[in-house]
């Protein structure tokens, strides 16, 4: 049996066909196309869906997607999402979807579908409680509490790129100011290095800023390691403060950067000294399945649902007894 998984990113919607022990047996992505408006993004997905399911060669037992956004996953719609995806909002994700395909169709946050695929087969596998950070354009969070997501009471949990990390600090694309993923973003962190650089050519993204760091020239260098120490710094911070609100036996950190060298060790060593104080352990992990946590998590979210309505099946129904008949004592 295989399990169709959707992840639908800013820039790009992935999806996968993945068998019931994690393997992806197909995948195929398309260009996310967002600033065309929520019906394209919405046609896109159907079609990149349709396409797979049609290329399985088997039957396809459930659909899951994670999407942007605060998502109610019981009807399947996009309670809110800003940003990357303009016009989602809305959105009644799981109802069309499941109409194109005729399968039953999961939708949730795509970093809780990121979460339960680490969960699984990832760097999450055997731990009951912690959090997992995605560290990109933005930063998105999750959290898995008894080996269950905490999705909270209006789908918010984990929405910790927006906690103030610096309260009257940089404005944010939210609104607000001084949002954790100002600072502690991927992209927070090829800011920080151009800050430092003065003239030149500057980086073009993380990738530049890592590759300087290691072996570039010497003001190149030097401007890149002061951006990676002041982001860790930053980054150390908010981890620090993320144990001492959930104590998560583990924090795994996803993204694309969690694959570059040079700044983990940076990390580890920041969070040693924000934590020595207070007397304090945050444990770090790097995610496991890089790219692919989102489809195999989301497929992880179809096989889920499925399991649920074959033991709700199975689970024999209350049997309603009859009233006792009350008689008349005879004269």
């Amino acid at each position: 049996m295989v399990y169709l998984g959707v992840d639908i990113g800013g820039t790009g919607i992935k999806a996968a066909l993945v068998d019931e022990r994690g393997n992806i047996i197909q995948h195929a992505e398309t260009p996310t196309c967002a600033s065309e408006g929520a019906s394209c993004i919405l046609e896109r997905v159907k079609n990149l869906a349709v396409s797979l399911t049609e290329r399985a060669g088997t039957q396809v037992m459930g659909c899951g997607v994670g999407s942007a956004g605060r998502i109610d996953h019981r009807r399947g719609h996009v309670v809110f999402c800003s940003g990357n995806l303009p016009g989602w909002t809305g959105t009644h994700l799981g109802p069309e979807l499941q109409r194109t395909l005729g399968i039953p169709v999961t939708i949730d946050n795509d970093v809780n579908a990121a979460a339960l695929g680490e969960a699984w087969i990832g760097a999450g596998r055997g731990t009951s409680d912690f959090l997992m950070l995605t560290l990109g354009t933005g930063v998105g969070g999750a959290i898995m509490i008894n080996g269950k997501l905490w999705r909270g009471a209006r789908w918010g949990a984990g929405e910790v790129g927006h906690m103030a990390l610096y309260p009257g600090g940089e404005p944010c694309n939210c609104g607000g100011v001084g949002c954790a993923e100002r600072y502690v973003s991927a992209k927070a962190l090829t800011r920080r290095a151009n800050e430092g650089l003065g003239s030149g050519r500057p980086f073009r993204g993380i990738r530049d800023v890592i590759a300087a760091a290691e072996k570039g020239t010497p003001d190149r260098r030097e401007a890149a390691r002061r951006g990676v120490e002041r982001w860790t710094g930053d980054l150390a911070l908010f981890l620090m403060n993320l144990q001492q609100a959930f104590d998560p036996q583990v924090i795994v950190l996803g993204g694309g950067i969690v694959r570059l060298g040079y700044w983990w060790d940076r990390l580890q060593e920041a969070s040693a000294r924000e934590c020595r104080p207070r007397s304090l352990a945050t444990r770090l992990k790097r995610a496991h399945l890089g790219p692919q946590a989102g489809v195999v998590g989301a497929a992880r979210l179809a096989m889920l649902a499925r399991q649920k309505g074959d033991r709700a099946k199975e689970a024999p129904g209350q049997r309603r007894l009859p009233l006792p008949v009350l008689r008349q004592p005879e004269s």
